[in-house]
């Protein structure tokens, strides 16, 4: 996911919405989100941090991504 991180009113709205729409997921995919996008970890290494195999991670950042598309619609 990548937002582009300018100084206008319309980027700090959509900020604002992502966040909003990030804190209005359910845990699993706020968590799954957080190591995978925002902490910048491989399918891999987020599958050993949280002790799930690997589809598992593919399920659920896929889940939480379509969760948050949905959100931001």
């Amino acid at each position: 996911m990548a937002l582009r991180m300018g100084k206008d009113i319309g980027s700090v709205a959509s900020r604002a919405a992502v966040l909003r729409a990030f804190r209005a997921l359910p845990p699993a995919h706020r968590e799954i989100l957080t190591e995978t996008v925002f902490r910048d970890r491989s399918v891999n290494q987020a599958a050993a941090l949280l002790g799930v195999p690997v589809e598992v991670v593919k399920v659920r950042v896929y889940r939480a991504l379509r969760a948050l598309h949905g959100a931001l619609e």
